[in-house]
């Protein structure tokens, strides 16, 4: 990360400063839900333990490790971002440090690949994703696969056909990126539908249920009786009251006038389909792979970038922390902000999601 100040007014030569080891720090859901990611964008930016590697500012003390605080006013956009522990990023601040490792939302790759060639063919940087051109970033299109493109759980074959047509389009568009196209994704992505497969299928059918009651924005006076529902219908069908569906189900009932970033997540309407709660469930699978990894594998550099606002919004809005491994699993903890359970909906949220 380089600073280098304008010349000054007199003519003399602005200073600059580079810093290594720069892992900044991520962003917290009201700064998404403010952010305008399609306009030039303006962030706070910080980090710490950063070390000095050159400046030309005289008697600089290289040895110390620095924190930074500034405001960033880019005249980049930001069409993806990266969710990360803690919040998000646009998306190359994300892959500054080392072996950082990128997965890549299906959405994302048709947008990636394009602007890659754009930018071969003489196109200027106009958006943060334009800067991984000439990043070593290694770049992992398993959920790509693993979604699919026929809106609902892909064979095996056509699981295959996605991860080699994503492979290549990637190696082709990015040369210096590292993407992963080992063997084992394909057995690691078979093994992953195949385990959650009963699961998933439970949580279709709970949205498929439920739909009609999350379809139009809840009366404050049927809240109530909305939220009893939604957890009957969980019950009824077998999904853990205090999955990601779950909450994501509440907080379309919890918050006033439809405004909950789950809705636009889960996109309940008339006529809700089979194909429509794959959708949504396919973008909740890649948020729990996410906070597996995160538990699993607590030094690797992880991060989910995708064009889905909502998406990403429900995922700050998690606050997940707490990452740990658990015997043969994972446990995280989980504390919503006001928007996606606001008032006493959270405290309601915290009982039900207890186990039985």
């Amino acid at each position: 990360m380089v600073f280098s100040e304008l010349d000054q007014f007199d003519g003399t030569p602005g200073r600059r400063i580079a810093f290594a080891g720069v892992e900044v720090r991520p962003l917290d859901y009201a700064a998404l839900a403010t952010a305008k990611l399609h306009a030039p964008l303006t962030i706070p930016l910080g980090w710490d333990n950063a070390k000095v590697v050159d400046t030309d500012i005289p008697d600089f003390d290289l040895a110390q490790v620095y924190s930074a605080n500034a405001t960033l006013e880019s005249p980049l956009t930001s069409h993806a971002v990266c969710l990360v522990k803690g919040g998000w990023l646009p998306s190359s601040l994300a892959a500054t440090i080392d072996d950082s490792t990128m997965l890549l939302d299906r959405n994302l790759v048709p947008q990636l690949v394009g602007r890659m060639r754009r930018q071969a063919n003489g196109g200027a940087n106009e958006d943060f994703l334009d800067l991984l051109a000439d990043q070593p970033i290694r770049l992992h299109p398993l959920l790509y696969a693993m979604e699919g493109n026929a809106r609902a759980i892909p064979t095996p074959d056509q699981l295959r056909a996605q991860l080699d047509e994503a492979v290549r389009k990637l190696q082709a568009a990015m040369p210096l990126a590292r993407v992963v196209a080992d063997p084992s994704v394909v057995r690691g992505a078979l093994g992953l539908i195949e385990d959650s497969r009963k699961s998933f299928m439970r949580k279709q059918a709970f949205l498929l249920r439920v739909a009609p009651t999350l379809a139009a924005p809840v009366a404050q006076a049927k809240l109530q009786q909305a939220w009893d529902t939604v957890l009957a219908t969980a019950n009824a069908c077998g999904v853990a009251r205090n999955s990601l569906v779950v909450l994501a189900a509440l907080s379309t009932v919890a918050v006033r006038k439809g405004a909950s970033p789950a809705k636009a997540l889960l996109k309940p309407r008339r006529g809700y389909n089979e194909a429509d709660a794959y959708n949504a469930l396919a973008d909740l699978r890649a948020l729990e792979l996410l906070l597996g990894l995160f538990a699993l594998y607590p030094a690797e550099r992880i991060q989910l970038c995708t064009a889905d606002r909502p998406l990403a919004l429900f995922w700050t809005g998690l606050r997940a922390s707490g990452f740990e491994r658990r015997g043969q699993g994972f446990a995280f903890d989980l504390s919503p902000v006001e928007a996606l359970l606001p008032g006493p909906t959270l405290d309601a949220w915290r009982v039900a999601a207890q186990p039985a």
